[in-house]
């Protein structure tokens, strides 16, 4: 609207009105806090005292916007009026309102009676025309220094046009109106920060203080409470180190820090012992500061830990035990020496698993001995020593480690005490000794496998204090089922080996026999730990008062088929080299019963028959059922293969045996073997018949068994390891001496 001024116009408030009007002006709006009310009553102060119609207009902080009006009585025209109002702040117009809220200056219109907006309709014009306005302010609103809205105050009497008085009064009183409503609103500004605040206190599931400069707790949440063991109103007004103990001082410390420096402290681990238990926390400390920027204390953040930090450990101790089985496992693996296998599975047990570890066994007659006692301190072990030497266990005893051994019961003690010591032992000397141990905790669990129980494995803590659980508990069970399973694989296996020791001897002659005019030697080598049962053999003896039968034999495969397949050969061997015939006989004998025993298995077979020659050598007849010919080291030194082969034995039903004679004289030495010699070495390059026979060939005015040690030495060396098949040599010589074994 224009500006049309009157500068004589008389005041529309008086002194004394205008002080009554202040008067009840701090009266009315002291008496709420509530921002809506007190603009409501500061509406109803100067309407209509002062003004026809009266419009608040509020901007707030966060950018909106709030008018409250004395309201029209005439709706349409109240409606008009507000919507003219909005129109123009909106940018549609020309906003008086606006002007006075961003410059900070009022506006006086003292008549407007015959002034038209041009903004407006023409219904707009005729209902203006019936309100009958006259004179306005818009005066801002001030408060603290900064505008926060507007108050238009709209005169509609012909008698009331205001002037420069009533502009001045009106901006008094739009400071005192401003400063009340700034009021209610920072006041409801606090309530939300403090509900707010409230319902973090009470929701927040983490732990929440407030702590002043001193040190002492304001106000603390039920979280943090229930971590400290203290209800929350035995917070307030008592210091840190009071409520928190030993941890306080470390706190306090932290929170005097903060307060002296203003930066935070984030991410700071506290442990303590509360209500029994060691807990953790992860506690962040802020600088709170007032109004005026000061320090007024330290929020902290409290959060627990401990099920966190438990979960982790678990899962720490679950992959070091598995780790620790996995390396147990190897090591039992490794080895059938067991006594010392078991020893150093008790060693790697420590510390890691528990600072004791005894590994007992089971013997023949039921007594428990112990193998293995494993403690980082040679004073501990020796301790332990004289205890099991001065004490051994009662074998009636209900309880301990050979109670376990026969129960095949697990015993776990998580906390040994003393009562429980002197309550099972009744020599003083001995209780002495348990007790300068210093054991905490124990498990005792039985080495079973396969329904056998062995002996037991125990683990105890000491002095690290430690106290086993449940999964504790299972590590030693599985560690103790794996030395079982060990010791009954050491078991077998020495069965086994024991067994194969005894058919072994029975397939191979216990002694080779005195041959008149030779000289004998013989080597069997088993290849592999546990194949000593092979299907190579040899055997020498006599056919006849003047002949005698040598034999070297390959049957295939190993184990208990083979040794069958092999003494089927030998008594064959032993009973048709009686008849009247050459070598190839016997053979082709052999070869028909292993048809008949209808064995998967198949032979090679060299047989040589031999007698006293007239010159004084020997007469030798050779047939080859499959097998390498022998090898004649002649006593200048060549090298001779006599025989022709014939097929495997066992297979066919004629394998085309041949017989070859030959003599041997005095010096010469014949050499019988089965392919593991040749066979020996790398695949790609073996020995095979032209190395053997180069080193026999270096072995001249050697006796036989110079030979068959140096032949065995060179296949024993012709590959990483052990040969990978068994090896049968047999040597002859011819010698006019006495024979000799």
């Amino acid at each position: 609207m224009a500006e049309p001024t009157t500068p004589l116009t008389p005041r529309v408030v008086s002194d004394r009105h205008a002080f009554e009007l202040l008067t009840r002006a701090g009266v009315a709006l002291a008496g709420s806090l509530d921002s809506d009310e007190t603009l409501a009553r500061a509406v109803d102060l100067v309407v209509p005292g002062i003004a026809d119609w009266c419009g608040l207009y509020i901007a707030d902080d966060d950018g909106g916007e709030r008018e409250i009006t004395s309201r029209h009585p005439d709706p349409r025209i109240e409606a008009m009026l507000v919507e003219i109002r909005r129109r123009r702040r909106d940018g549609q117009g020309s906003s008086e309102t606006l002007q006075v809220l961003h410059s900070g200056e009022s506006i006086l219109a003292t008549d407007v009676a015959r002034v038209t907006a041009a903004d407006l309709s023409a219904d707009q014009r005729a209902a203006i025309a019936r309100m009958g306005p006259r004179s306005y302010m818009i005066v801002p609103l001030r408060a603290r220094g900064r505008v926060i809205g507007a108050l238009t105050l709209l005169s509609t009497r012909a008698d009331r046009h205001y002037g420069a008085d009533d502009l001045a009064f009106a901006e008094t009183l739009g400071e005192r109106f401003a400063l009340a409503i700034d009021n209610a609103r920072l006041y409801e500004t606090a309530e939300r920060s403090r509900a707010l605040l409230d319902t973090l206190f009470e929701t927040a599931p983490v732990g929440l203080a407030m702590i002043d400069t001193e040190q002492r707790y304001v106000r603390v949440n039920e979280a943090l409470a229930a971590m400290h063991g203290i209800p929350v109103e035995d917070h307030p007004g008592r210091h840190v180190e009071e409520v928190l103990g030993p941890v306080g001082r470390e706190i306090a410390a932290l929170h005097r820090e903060v307060i002296a420096t203003g930066e935070p402290r984030l991410d700071q681990e506290h442990s303590a012992v509360t209500a029994g238990r060691r807990r953790h926390w992860i506690t962040s400390y802020t600088p709170v500061r007032g109004p005026d920027g000061r320090i007024a204390g330290v929020s902290t953040t409290v959060i627990d830990i401990t099920e966190r930090r438990a979960l982790l450990q678990a899962e720490r101790d679950a992959r070091r035990r598995a780790d620790f089985l996995a390396r147990a496992g190897a090591i039992l693996d490794s080895s059938l020496e067991l006594e010392e296998t078991l020893s150093n599975v008790a060693h790697i047990a420590i510390p890691e698993i528990a600072d004791w570890c005894a590994v007992s066994l089971l013997d023949e007659s039921g007594t428990l001995r112990e193998v293995a006692t494993a403690h980082a301190d040679a004073g501990q072990r020796e301790l332990a020593r004289e205890l099991s030497e001065r004490f051994p266990a009662d074998p009636e005893a209900p309880s301990g480690a050979l109670a376990v051994a026969r129960s095949g019961e697990t015993v776990f003690v998580a906390r040994i005490t003393d009562e429980m010591l002197v309550a099972g032992i009744t020599d003083p000397e001995q209780l002495g000794l348990v007790r300068r141990l210093g054991l905490r905790s124990i498990i005792i669990a039985p080495m079973t496998a396969r329904g056998r129980t062995s002996g037991v494995l125990t683990l105890a803590s000491a002095e690290s204090d430690r106290v086993f659980e449940d999964a504790d508990v299972q590590l030693a069970e599985e560690l103790a089922r794996r030395a079982g399973v060990a010791v009954e694989n050491a078991r077998l296996y020495t069965e086994r080996s024991r067994i194969a020791h005894t058919l072994q001897a029975r397939l191979l002659p216990e002694r080779l026999p005195e041959v008149p005019g030779a000289v004998l030697a013989a080597r069997y080598r088993a290849a592999g730990e546990l194949n000593e049962v092979g299907g190579d053999f040899y055997d020498v003896f006599p056919r006849s008062e003047t002949d005698w039968a040598l034999v070297v034999g390959d049957v295939s495969g190993k184990g208990a088929e083979a040794a069958a397949v092999t003494a089927l050969a030998r008594y064959t061997l032993r009973a048709a080299t009686l008849d009247e015939g050459d070598p190839s006989h016997a053979l082709r004998r052999l070869n028909q019963a292993m048809l008949n025993d209808g064995s998967s298995q198949f032979a090679t077979v060299v047989l040589a028959y031999i007698r006293a020659a007239a010159d004084g050598g020997l007469d030798v007849n050779v047939a080859l059922g499959g097998h390498p010919p022998p090898l004649i080291l002649r006593a200048d030194g060549s090298i001779e293969m006599p025989g022709a082969h014939g097929l495997l034995l066992g297979v066919f039903d004629d394998p085309h045996l041949h017989d070859r004679s030959f003599a041997l004289h005095d010096g010469d030495v014949m050499l019988l073997y089965t392919d593991g010699v040749t066979e020996a070495g790398s695949r790609s390059a073996p020995v095979g018949l032209h190395g053997l026979s180069e080193l026999l060939g270096g072995l001249g005015h050697n006796g036989p068994q110079e030979i068959v040690d140096a032949v065995e030495q060179a296949v024993v060396g012709a590959q990483p390891g052990e040969p990978r098949d068994d090896i049968a040599l047999l040597a002859l010589s011819v010698t006019d001496r006495q024979p000799v074994r």
